[in-house]
């Protein structure tokens, strides 16, 4: 994916560029009632070992901000292009009507996507932004232990 033309897709649809860094790039969408949408350009390359390209990203993670609920994950431009609106549809959708991405367990705290890493064998899934361990040794425990199986965590295009 190029940056130019991963931008001009992105600032069409009203994104503007939030921040950067050494591993990509940040944008953000205003839905106008109290939520954004953040898209995530990951650049291509290895930022620990100084070898990224700037010039083209990996892919790019469209969430509500914060990463809560869904992770829409586009490999490629024309996905990107292809399917932005309805994403943002999505997201407006759910985010109007938030109770879908709340905790089904605590009520209290929203659902984010956890994926596996490269080598880990189980599916994704959206939990508790309150699952943290809070203790060491025989106390150890966490806040909330809820998952969500109302939305999928990773939607790729």
């Amino acid at each position: 994916m190029q940056v130019e033309g991963t931008q001009g897709i992105l600032q069409a649809s009203g994104f503007v560029l939030d921040s950067s860094s050494g591993f990509g790039d940040s944008y953000k969408l205003d839905l106008g009632n109290g939520w954004l949408v953040s898209a995530y350009c990951s650049f291509e390359g290895n930022p620990f070992a100084g070898k990224v390209e700037r010039n083209a990203y990996k892919d790019v993670d469209v969430q509500l901000h914060d990463m809560i609920g869904t992770s829409h994950l586009c490999n490629t431009e024309d996905a990107l292009e292809e399917n932005l609106q309805e994403i943002i549809n999505t997201l407006r959708y759910n985010s109007d009507d938030d109770k879908i991405l709340q905790c089904p367990k605590c009520n209290i705290r929203y659902v984010c996507s956890n994926t596996p890493t490269i080598g880990q064998k189980w599916d994704s899934y959206l939990s508790c932004s309150g699952m943290q361990i809070v203790a060491r040794g025989q106390d150890n425990g966490v806040i909330c232990d809820g998952v969500s199986e109302k939305l999928a965590a990773v939607v790729t295009y």
